[in-house]
């Protein structure tokens, strides 16, 4: 088995170069890197295993493909999360089903008794996904791409197909909401 230094100095956009040119290893390198944080948020997005995986892999056969319409101007990581973003919108179209999202607790070995402030935590957890699944699709996925998958508020836009400052009033009020539902103020 081949070792991968996933922490390697190139960036996203340098591999994307590199995929530009004809190598398959940048290819490789990008998908490795990018691959759990889009399974992530298909799953939340799909809540179906299958499903979810088929639509990772769907999104990164697509941007590799019309890697020509990739612009660079955006993270490749922001480019490939909308791909994903409107392959689950056409699922969604076709089926006639709303996006939902299940946040997954962090798993605690069973052997081992669960600290007080950790049961805290995760009744924590578990209101905030209840809010958060109470949010309206739009500010639900782009509270998820900004706090989750790490994306900047002009990445969001680009993924989510919007103006920069449609997508930080959408996360910003998503947020608002958030805290007005769990109490702490506007």
């Amino acid at each position: 088995m081949q070792r991968v230094n996933l922490l390697a100095t190139e960036t996203d956009e340098d591999l994307v170069r590199q995929v530009r040119l004809g190598d398959p290893e940048a290819e490789r390198l990008l998908t490795l890197r990018l691959y759990p944080g889009v399974l992530s948020l298909s799953s939340r997005l799909l809540q179906d295993p299958e499903i979810a995986r088929d639509s990772a892999q769907e999104a990164f056969l697509r941007a590799f493909t019309k890697l020509h319409q990739y612009d660079d101007r955006h993270r490749f990581s922001a480019w490939v999360f909308r791909i994903l973003v409107n392959l689950v919108r056409d699922l969604h179209r076709r089926k006639g089903r709303v996006i939902t999202i299940e946040l997954e607790p962090d798993d605690w070995p069973c052997h081992e008794p669960i600290p007080v402030d950790a049961l805290i935590r995760e009744e924590d957890a578990r209101r905030v996904r209840a809010e958060v699944d109470r949010l309206p699709d739009s500010s639900r996925v782009a509270l998820l791409l900004h706090f989750q998958q790490g994306l900047n508020g002009r990445e969001v836009a680009y993924a989510l197909g919007i103006s920069h400052v449609a997508a930080r009033l959408k996360i910003s009020r998503a947020v608002a909401k958030l805290r007005q539902r769990m109490g702490g103020g506007a």
